[in-house]
């Protein structure tokens, strides 16, 4: 338990603040022109932009925004292209999946872009269906100048040190990363899709294998005991908080709150972003609609499910290579991988 809440750096409250604001200010909008149901779409192309943090520095954040934008917008096309033909959207995810294993930048955006985008979008969906994502994309830009502003007109001292150098393990390390993350989300989309067509939430189980596998061994593990932990915790506060039938705007405010503890914390510990990010993620998810207050718990079960798969890829099958081979070592590069977030639930099914 000391692992799992053991903090790894500082709380950015300012940041996570004005990117609330930002969230806010999506839902607050859409509902007073009358569209809150575009809020949904809106807010996926927000939080896979904004999470799982940013840069405290202009120019590395500028980058990482970016190159988050271009692989929504990527996984966006793949969506749309794919999102009525199921061989061909598995294939793309586990493709999108590698790939972002292998380009430390992009991460694990990419692939949970073409998951849940291919969930929201409308049947027979099109190029204007595109369009809210990138506009979500593009207010976490407008949200962070905004804190950047203040900490510059304030003079604010003591933010983190951007770091210094390229990080990542060199490409011919993350070969074997990507290799585990591919063979994870097939598994996983495999077993998602001998689940039944009345069961809404088959695509938490491939997000959740997508955000658990890391470059390590011991990481992998560790991320296991904070996601398991802090989502159990997290579909309790769902449960609670949707099984009131809240109005629409304290359904707002409790989303921009929990939003704006997630941000803070995640840099502290991803514990606390597991904890606090999935009652905010259902109900963006299903914005103004709320879901049953039951499916937080259908969403821990499809983690459970990823727990097994992620188990058996990175660890079991490794164990049993080596059992032929007992002086062969683990090939696992010594660096951490960023994760990113996820949507929870379809507004069709």
């Amino acid at each position: 338990m000391s692992e799992v809440l053991r903090p790894v750096g500082p709380s950015r409250w300012g940041m996570a603040i004005w990117l609330a604001l930002g969230l806010g200010a999506i839902l607050g909008v859409t509902a007073a022109v009358g569209r809150p149901a575009l809020g949904s779409a809106l807010g996926l192309g927000f939080v896979l932009t904004a999470v799982p943090s940013l840069p405290v520095a202009w120019r590395p954040a500028l980058v990482t925004m970016g190159v988050r934008g271009v692989a929504i917008l990527v996984g966006a096309t793949l969506a749309v292209l794919t999102s009525e033909h199921p061989p061909a959207l598995a294939a793309v995810t586990v493709a999108a999946a590698a790939g972002g294993a292998l380009l430390v930048e992009v991460g694990p955006t990419a692939a949970l872009a073409v998951v849940l985008i291919a969930i929201d979008v409308p049947h027979d969906p099109g190029a204007a269906s595109l369009v809210p994502y990138l506009v979500g994309a593009l207010v976490v830009p407008v949200a962070w100048s905004a804190w950047y502003g203040c900490t510059v007109v304030f003079g604010r001292r003591g933010l983190p040190a951007p770091p210094s150098g390229r990080s990542g393990a060199p490409w011919r390390e993350r070969r074997p990363h990507a290799i585990r993350v591919g063979i994870a989300v097939a598994v996983a989309v495999g077993v998602a899709g001998l689940l039944p067509d009345d069961l809404v939430g088959g695509h938490w189980l491939v997000t959740s294998v997508v955000l658990t596998v890391q470059p390590v061994a011991r990481e992998t593990g560790l991320r296991l005991a904070q996601r398991l932990s802090g989502n159990t915790v997290g579909a309790l506060i769902a449960a609670l908080m949707l099984g009131t039938h809240p109005s629409l705007p304290v359904v707002a405010v409790l989303t921009v709150v929990l939003f704006t503890l997630a941000m803070a914390l995640r840099p502290v510990n991803y514990t606390w972003w597991a904890v606090t990010g999935p009652p905010v993620l259902l109900v963006i998810s299903e914005y103004p609609a709320l879901f049953p207050w039951y499916e937080g718990g259908v969403r821990l079960a499809m983690n459970l499910v990823g727990a097994v798969i992620v188990l058996l890829v990175v660890f079991g099958a490794p164990a049993l290579g080596r059992l032929g081979h007992p002086d062969a070592a683990p090939d696992f590069p010594q660096r951490d991988s960023s994760d990113s977030v996820y949507k929870i639930q379809s507004r069709r099914s």
